[in-house]
Formats: structure tokens, sequence, C-alpha cells
């Protein structure tokens, strides 16, 4: 295959977190970047974390290690490979969870240390760096032990003599109560106290120091019980049993449950990855599974993420649970007619109502909108609501007549005159007024319709006022209003507002994205999506991708703000910036498949990080835009191939998308080249689908021809023809 777009992992954050545990699994155990194993995170605040308990394993040596390696064994199998290499040695870990036949969860590290061949001998010593506030990490006495406890400060084992405990060959008692619940077991080694890394204020345990010679190898088990105490049975064996167990979990596994098969094989190992980590973040809630964002500080269902993240799922095979994420959303109606997590974050109204339709569509359940109308009524009423609160606001005020100040998100934060709300209220309004049509509630599509076309004029006012343009004369509308402050967090900074903390023009512009497309409020020429791009277009020539969007407007890359990016060139008839967009996010995520929300440009240096590791949103963005680059909805037409990569038509290549939902009804799509450079595709859809597109449209690259008469290639490569059930067609490409 073509090498000139390829994933390669370039871009890796520096810091990084991997989820070992399961599907809906409430214990979210991670693995770090150099293989130390995450418990308990803690925020003190946005920018400030830790976890309660962390396990660092090292060898002991003169250096650190010369280079870090870390990769899951396969895209389906969340077993973390780390490769510490030292100047004599390597050390090896493989961290996984298991789950027993009681549900018992246990993390296991195995791990193997390895003297290089050219070494002549090496005194061999593994050790274990255990950190936790307030606590001590000890066996039964000082003797060598192999089940370690985490014992309260006070409860340290009581130093008694040095010369006995010297002189003396120490054998533990196990008949002696632990100091405290248990905290991991070594095996088949025990442990002994040794020098934490760097004499740290932590416990660090080691094993008998072994001399080993060049090409010698040990290794041993470190087996964490996360929500239970029988330990007494868990030793090597053990773990080299529930390697295999786990690994047989995963393999039988079917992740994703739609194939999603396309002519990169590294594409689709990244859709894999992505499907496994969304189910892994995934947790019951009051008997309802919910697509959280992440493991740690994004751990919840949010409106905005949810409706891509329910979206995604749909696309996975996991409509069940996708359509029970809409029971979730309901819980957060309000008395006042709000669907909202975050009382302040008033756009999650508008994000509602489109997530209720887009779910009831791809579930061919708009019947289920009847059931809903009541509270879609009330959420209108809300939206009305907000239209009158920024009537009353000062004639001169810059939102005057438009929305009340509110939460941005996405790079502007603070409560002030903004318009990222404004889009995604005009999307839901949109969504709503066009499912009531088809539903037959003429009043309440009139009074959305109405509402739309109130605030799409108030919002054009508004945007043009705002306008502004760059040094170089490239025009530009910014997401806040003049008058709210240039400070992205705190609108009232007193103080000279420092680079870092800056808004940039394109700080914010996640929305205006989602708006063009899926939400589709603009033509595909309106002026204010050419302006939109042109400004992206200046601003992704450092890693791919648009830089200074979100949280981070110094310097930093919001890692899946590609995708929402590229959803708006596709929309707009640059496929090739899309595809480019596509590799650029993939090549931000770390080898284990895997995306920090935000993260520094590489060759700054500067190390900044924003958000969840392991990204979810993320992950659904991936699929999401590997999916519409295949078969994307545009309105009531169906765009079959729209942004097929050219790399990905070569003799050979075989693609499949099965039973993909959309609007229309689940679509499979199959793609087969053959030697010659001939080729086939088959479409087949759900015949009795109420829902039918006014017009099917193919999109084939250049110099492509369709066999059959009657069938026409335009010039801008488009085949458009009337819907069937099924399609096949032949042709040939030019290689």
């Amino acid at each position: 295959m073509p090498t000139s777009r390829t994933i390669d992992f370039r871009y890796a954050p520096p810091d990084r977190w991997t989820a070992i545990c399961f599907p809906d699994d409430p214990h979210k155990s991670l693995v770090r970047e150099d293989g130390a194993l995450l418990y308990g995170f803690h925020d003190r605040t946005f920018d400030s974390w830790r976890f309660g308990r962390v396990l660092e394993f090292r060898l002991r040596s003169a250096q650190g290690p010369i280079s870090i390696d870390q990769q899951t064994e396969s895209a389906k199998i969340p077993v973390v490979v780390t490769t510490l290499t030292y100047p004599k040695a390597t050390l090896t870990l493989h961290a996984f969870g298991h789950r027993d036949e009681q549900g018992r969860r246990t993390d296991v590290v195995l791990w193997t240390a390895k003297v290089h061949d050219d070494v002549d001998e090496f005194l061999t010593l593994f050790k274990i760096d255990a950190y936790e506030l307030a606590t001590v990490f000890t066996g039964r006495s000082y003797a060598p032990a192999n089940a370690i406890f985490a014992a309260p400060h006070d409860r340290d084992i009581p130093a008694g003599d040095f010369f006995e405990k010297q002189s003396t060959y120490q054998v533990e008692d196990p008949n002696v109560s632990p100091p405290g619940p248990i905290a991991f077991v070594s095996s088949p080694q025990p442990l002994i106290s040794a020098h934490p890394e760097g004499f740290r204020p932590c416990s660090s345990l080691g094993i008998e120091p072994v001399i080993l010679r060049g090409g010698q190898e040990i290794g041993g088990a470190v087996i964490v019980p996360v929500d239970h105490e029988a330990y007494t049975k868990l030793d090597y064996a053990w773990a080299q049993q529930s390697l295999t167990e786990t690994r047989r979990y995963w393999q039988d596994l079917p992740v994703p449950a739609l194939t999603i098969q396309v002519p990169d094989a590294a594409v689709t190992d990244m859709i894999v990855a992505c499907a496994r980590n969304i189910l892994q973040a995934r947790e019951i809630k009051n008997g309802v599974p919910e697509f959280q964002v992440g493991p740690t500080i994004y751990r919840n269902l949010f409106v905005v993420d949810g409706h891509f993240l329910l979206e995604c799922a749909q696309y996975l095979g996991y409509a069940d649970e996708a359509f029970a994420g809409l029971d979730a959303l309901l819980r957060r109606v309000r008395p006042n007619g709000a669907i909202a997590q975050m009382e302040f974050h008033r756009k999650e109204t508008g994000i509602a109502l489109a997530t209720l339709v887009r779910q009831c569509e791809l579930m061919g359940r708009e019947d289920h909108l009847h059931e809903l109308w009541p509270t879609i009524q009330n959420a209108i009423a809300y939206i009305e609501s907000m239209r009158e609160e920024a009537a009353t606001l000062p004639e001169d005020a810059p939102n005057y007549r438009l929305l009340p100040d509110t939460y941005a998100d996405g790079g502007i934060g603070g409560k002030r005159a903004e318009y990222t709300t404004v889009f995604w209220t005009l999307v839901g309004l949109k969504w709503i007024a066009d499912s009531a049509r088809r539903l037959g509630q003429s009043a309440d599509a009139d009074r959305a319709q109405v509402a739309f076309n109130d605030l799409m004029a108030d919002f054009r006012r508004c945007f043009a006022r705002d306008r502004r343009v760059l040094e170089d004369g490239t025009p530009y509308s910014p997401m806040w209003m003049s008058g709210s402050g240039a400070h992205h967090w705190i609108t009232d900074y007193p103080l000279e507002v420092a680079r870092h903390h800056h808004l940039r023009p394109q700080s914010g512009t996640w929305a205006i994205n989602n708006a063009i497309y899926p939400g589709e409020i603009f033509g595909p020429d309106d002026p204010i999506v050419r302006e939109q791009l042109a400004l992206y277009d200046k601003i992704d020539d450092a890693e791919g991708t648009p830089a200074e969007t979100g949280w981070l407007p110094y310097n930093c890359l919001w890692g899946y703000d590609a995708s929402f990016s590229a959803h708006a060139w596709l929309y707009a008839g640059r496929p090739d910036k899309a595809v480019d967009y596509l590799y650029a996010f993939a090549n931000h995520a770390s080898p284990t498949r895997v995306w920090r929300e935000e993260q520094s440009i590489t060759d700054t240096d500067n190390r900044q990080i924003c958000g969840d590791m392991p990204h979810n949103w993320a992950s659904a963005e991936f699929i999401r835009l590997v999916r519409n680059l295949l078969v994307m909805e545009r309105g009531e037409t169906l765009a079959l191939l729209p942004g097929l990569p050219a790399e990905w038509i070569y003799p050979g290549a075989v693609l499949t998308l099965e039973k993909t939902p959309t609007r229309f009804g689940p679509l499979t799509l199959r793609l087969h080249v053959h030697e010659d450079g001939r080729f086939e595709i088959n479409v087949v859809t759900d015949p009795g689908w109420q829902r039918k597109p006014a017009a099917v449209s193919l999109h084939l690259p250049p110099g492509a021809t369709v066999d059959g008469a009657g069938v026409t290639v335009s010039g801008a490569g488009v085949v458009s023809f009337p819907w069937q059930a099924e399609i096949s067609l032949q042709g040939r490409f030019t290689m």
C-alpha cells in the first residue's frame, strides 16, 4: 500500500495513560507510559491532578532507562507491554486486568529482566516504588514477604534492634496479623525493603539481587487485588493462567460488533482500539450503560460529548446500549425545561434535542419522539425563555436580543457573551423543526422554525458586526463577543493577560464546525463556512491539524478537534483536507492507540496537558470521521465514498462497512479492487425502512469509469442515481 499517509504516532504525547480494565468496569485501572500502575485519580483543580496510589517498576541501575517503548499486544487486547531498556539489561512488563468467575477484579504485571547478550554479568534487582499518602507498604515484618500490605504510616513495622535484624536470617510468621489491607503480591520472589528511587518519601521493595550473565533472565509477577482480599492463592502460575484467560476474553468479544474494515490495516486497528476504549470507559449507572468520556477527570456522560459518543456507539453495533443512553440523558431534564448536566452550560439543551432526533432516526424509532414530545416542547420553551432574557439586556450589550451570557466550553471559559451556544441552539431547533414536520406536528414545526429563523437572523447581525481580520488580511469572526475579556477562563481578569492565557482567533471554534456538520445550518458555500476553513488552513501546518483551538491557547493542539474541522472540510467539498486531518489526528495518539485531550506541539518541549486519557470523545471522533469518509448523510441525500483516500485504492484492496446505521436505515457497503484496477461496489439497505433518501451520490476519484448504459460520471467524479435497496456497480480505477 502507498505510504504517503501513514500512522506512526509521531506526535504522541509524553504523558500517557492506558486503560487495562474491562467493559463497564467500575475499576478504571491505568498504566502510565513507563509501565507504572495508577489508582485513585484526584483532581485538586482543572490543572492539578494526582493519583492516590502509584506502583512504579524498575531495575536498579546506575543510569535510568535509555529508552522506553510501550504498546498493547494488539488493537483488541489491552495487555500493555512496556519495555524499559537500561545500559546492561532490559525490563519488560506485561500489565493487564483480570476478572474471575466470581467477578473479582485483579490487576497483574508479569515482568522479565534480561541481561544484554554483550554484558559479562549484572547484579539484577527488580524493585517496586509504591506511593500513597500516609501509607507504608510492607509485609508482616522485615522478613522477605510475598504478600505486601498497605499499612497506615503509624502502624509501620517497629525498627527493632539493628544488629539483630542484620545478623539474623529473617522468616515471616504467617500467623502475625497483617498491618493493613492487602496491596499486592509478588511471586515467586519475596520482597525486601530497598532504597526508593531518589530516596523519595515512599515505600520501596525489591527482590533479592541475582547475578545474571549475558543472555540470562529472571521473571515474576506483581498481582494487585483491586476489590477483594482473596490473595492467598495468587501466585506466578495463577498470573500466567490469568493472562491466558484475559486474552481469550478479549479475543472472543465482538469489538466492534459491526465490521468496519478499510484498506489501511493501521486505520482498521485504530478503529478496533477506539471501540475497545469506549467500552472500557463505559459504566453502568442506575441500571443504564453510560458512555463516559474517560476514566479520570471526565468520568461522566456529558451532554455535548455524549451526543457523539452515542452516535458512534450506533456505528459500532451497540444500538440498544446507545438508545438506552437516552434514558441517561433524560435524567438531566430540569423543571425549567432545560436538558442539562451543568446548569451554566446552556447550549446543552440544543445538543440534547439533536441527540434525541439522531438516536431516534438511527433506530427507525421516530415514533419515540412522539412519546418525548412534551419534553421537547418544554425544551423549546426554555430556548424561547433564553431569547426573552437576552431581549432584556441593555441595548448596548453585544448579545442584546441574541442569547444571555453563558459558558462557551472548548477553549473559552467563564460566563460571557459568546457564539458556541448560539450554534448548538440553532442546530437543535433546526433538527426538531424537521422532525416535527415528518411527525405531523405542524404547529410545533412552525414554532421551532420561527425560533430558528429569528435566532439565525440575530446571529448573522451580531456575527457580521464582530468580523475581524488577521494581520495578513484574512477575515475571521471570534467565538466570543467584544467586551467579554481576553483571558480564556477569567472574563474580568484585572491584569494584562499573558500570552499562554490569551484567547486566539481560533479559540472555541469547535462548535461552528459542529454547526457546519453535522448541524448543516449553513450551506457549504456560505461565506461563514469559507472564512472558517480559510482560517484553519492557516493554522494547521505545525503538526497537520489546527493549532491553539482549545483550552491550551499557546503552542498546543486539541487532538480530536481535527475531526470537527475535517468534517467541515468534507462537507465543503475538500475530502483531501479531511483525509490529511484523519492521519494527523491518528498520529497524535500514543502507540497504545489512546489520546490525551490536548497537548503541546512536540518540538516546543512545553509538556502542557489538558483533559482525560484515554479520551473517548477522541475515540468516537476517529470512528465517526472514518465512517463519514465512506458514507455521509447530507440532509436527504446519501453520499457514498465522499472522502475515499487515494491510498486506499490499490490492487487487492477490500473495504467493508457492515450495516452502518443511517437515517435511511442500515447500510452495508463493500468495495473490492482487483489486480487489474477493476472494482466492484455493492450496497445493500433495508427495503422496508420508512425513510428513503431523495438521492444517492457515489463519489469516485479522477479518471474512474463506471460500466453500464446510462451511468455517467460527472467532471467532479460523482455518479448520481435514485435510491434502490441494492446497488451493484463495476468499473475501473486509474492506478
